[in-house]
């Protein structure tokens, strides 16, 4: 994750532009008086948590991120916006340290590979007769196409070698598909297989929506594991990796609370049903990189585990964990009447939702999702879960046993730093434990808190029989150093995430290739002339460094394409050189191919710029769904920017249109 990727990841782009103007709810959305022009009359400026996003629908038709906000705002360069910005996240900023090109090429191919597998496993999925057990299956879940298209749900076919092939054709060796877990190796024997074998393949991205691994559900009635996840990786590593969290980040910071949750299908569930601050476990118990990633966007975590007995050993567990891990501070806060109230608690307030026995997320928000929230609502500050549990079945004249107990629950009182609600745990304990609390605070507390033990692994996977596919298959991924995920405009459930990191991809690939090749930039552009387009400029790019790094790459190729890159390194201050050492990384196309090159960028530019339009018509269009957005909006003014966007979007397809078929042309030319 890049610096600005982690400030942003930690500050709400609505807190920041509230203080410089008011801003009032409208449907999803949040209205201002633009403060970059006279604009009093309506309020013509947006903000958009979702996408952590800003445009103004008036005179400016000005748009961006917090950082573009801020400098416009303050008259800031990006150096001091970034300083500003940083230190209000409480990001430190590191001296710029040299790029591991070869490592970063690795990580950037294995990326492409796992994103190109998961298309694979998706039209298997979609399209493969085989698939028809895995689409029954996900079909008794309720699951709808939306869902299904949203997480990318996939197939793996009943072969030992289907996948192997497939990527084998595409010129990925062994051994990459080895450091991806896409294959397994039998060390005794020697042999090499597909890992996945007649699965329900569900893609994991990591913070950034990028797939790092997956996770895939037997579909055998007696099939073990249950679940199968990629194993150890460069980029997946299951204890600092929280199932959907990419697409969940925005939500929990909304509603200033994550629930976390077992199971793949709880967070897909309950994103179906608009739950959309859920994320689960990658295993039974929660790690502490899991917990300082949740911190980043709240402070209020609710743990919603299953009954069962496994499920209540999970979350003993990890109650352990979060109290190791997080910070404890007193917060001593004054309400209106000007009272003083003692809040002493974990830094992270912890709470806890007993679900009803043989129930799981899944199954209650499918049968009635209004009982969801009502059942949050009832979730139990940490202490008070404890003593709950390991007092439940308790055998009153167990002696021995209340003892046990005590130092179990113990441990956590003494860690609550407000005097108050420390004495209440301890009359709290007292009661439920039978006992006198002069005599409860007699005991020797142990200094840590007693471990569960582990649940015994299962038994390895069955054997699978070897399966020939009949179906051929998807078409094979391009070239590493093309968009490897391109969004499949006609996709009903594609994510907005999903669209901005596509374009992100995309528009990172572009410059790359710029830096690689200088004269490139010229030629694209020439392309976009001879097909009625704009030159590429600066607000084509969504991240506010990218925007200027463009900026600075045209005064740079002015010198002609013979000057150095280094002078251009030498121009930057070590945030956009740090960006450059990353796009310099990405594998470069061969010099052979740089006049389909060309024609590929140009294509990918009206793309990106056609998925930026179809963003802002969709957020225009949920503004006039809303009671609040017509009373505030100028219809007008809205009308004719969706009728230029309408014309705008009819000429970027003539032009793609036009770019392709001479494409095909020249390829055909090739040929003969």
């Amino acid at each position: 994750m890049s610096v600005t990727e982690e400030i942003k990841s930690r500050l709400d782009i609505v807190d920041i532009v509230s203080d410089y103007l008011p801003l009032r709810k409208s449907g999803r959305s949040f209205s201002g008086f633009c403060p970059f022009h006279q604009n009093t009359r309506t309020p013509a400026f947006y903000v958009f948590p979702e996408t952590q996003t800003w445009h103004c629908f008036g005179a400016c038709a000005e748009g961006g991120d917090l950082f573009s906000f801020v400098m416009k705002k303050e008259g800031w360069d990006f150096k001091e916006a970034l300083a500003k910005m940083a230190a209000k996240a409480g990001v430190e900023l590191q001296p710029l340290k040299p790029v591991d090109k070869k490592k970063q090429a690795a990580e950037d191919k294995m990326a492409a590979l796992l994103e190109a597998a998961a298309d694979y496993f998706h039209m298997l999925f979609l399209h493969a007769p085989q698939a028809e057990l895995a689409r029954k299956y996900v079909g008794e879940r309720a699951l709808n196409e939306d869902t299904i298209a949203t997480f990318k749900l996939g197939y793996a076919l009943q072969s030992w070698d289907a996948c192997r092939n497939h990527f084998h054709d595409q010129g990925y060796s062994d051994e990459e598909l080895l450091a991806a877990g896409l294959l397994t190796e039998n060390p005794d024997k020697g042999t090499r297989y597909d890992r996945f074998r007649n699965r329900l393949m569900i893609p994991i991205r990591d913070l950034n929506g990028r797939i790092a691994g997956f996770g895939a559900r037997t579909l055998e009635k007696e099939g073990i594991p249950k679940y199968l996840n990629s194993p150890q990786t460069a980029v997946f590593d299951k204890s600092s990796l929280l199932y959907g969290l990419d697409g969940a980040k925005r939500h929990i910071r909304e509603a200033r609370q994550v629930v976390i949750v077992e199971g793949y299908m709880d967070v897909m569930q309950g994103w179906q049903a608009g739950f959309r601050n859920m994320v689960a476990q990658m295993g039974t118990a929660l790690t502490g990189p899991q917990l300082q990633q949740l911190k980043r966007y709240t402070k209020r975590f609710v743990l919603a585990l299953d009954a069962d007995a496994a499920g209540q050993k999970a979350t003993m567990r990890g109650l352990q964990v979060a109290r190791e891990t997080l910070d404890r501070e007193v917060e001593v806060k004054f309400d209106a009447r000007g009272l003083v109230q003692h809040e002493g608690r974990l830094q992270a307030d912890i709470r806890i939702v007993t679900l009803p026995e043989g129930n799981d997320p899944d199954k209650i928000i499918r049968e009635d999702p209004t009982q969801w929230p009502k059942l949050l609502e009832q979730a139990q500050p940490v202490v008070a879960y404890v003593i709950k549990m390991a007092t439940r079945d308790l055998d009153m004249n167990d002696a021995k046993g209340k003892t046990a107990v005590a130092q179990q629950v113990l441990p956590l009182i003494k860690d609550i730093v407000d005097p108050v609600e420390r004495d209440h745990y301890w009359q709290a304990l007292a009661r439920a434990l039978r006992i006198d609390e002069r005599a409860l605070r007699q005991i020797k507390v142990q200094e840590k808190f007693t471990r569960p033990p582990n649940r015994q692994s299962r038994s390895a996977m069955s054997a699978q029989t070897r399966f020939q596919p009949g179906q051929p298959p998807p078409p094979p991924p391009p070239p590493e150093w093309e968009d490897s995920s391109p969004v499949k405009p006609g996709h009903i459930g594609q994510r907005r995430a999903d669209g901005r990191l596509a374009a992100g991809m995309r528009q990172a690939n572009y410059l790359s290739q710029c830096l690689h090749h200088p004269h490139i930039f010229n030629q694209v552009n020439q392309r976009l002339t001879q097909n009625q387009q704009p030159l590429v400029s600066a607000m084509d790019f969504t991240a506010v460094e990218d925007r200027l790094l463009l900026e600075q790459m045209v005064a740079w190729l002015q010198q002609g394409v013979v000057a150095p890159i280094n002078e251009l390194c030498d121009s930057l201050d070590e945030a956009l050189n740090e960006r450059v050492q990353s796009l310099l990384a990405l594998p470069a196309a061969p010099e052979s191919d740089l006049d389909r090159l060309a024609d590929k960028l140009a294509l990918s530019v009206l793309n990106w710029r056609q998925e930026k339009i179809g963003q802002l018509v969709g957020e225009v269009k949920q503004l006039f769904r809303t009671e609040q957005a017509l009373e505030n909006a100028d219809s007008k003014e809205m009308y004719a920017k969706l009728n230029e966007w309408t014309l705008s979007v009819l000429s970027i397809h003539k032009a793609k249109s036009a770019m392709s078929a001479a494409s095909r042309r020249k390829a055909e030319d090739s040929v003969r």
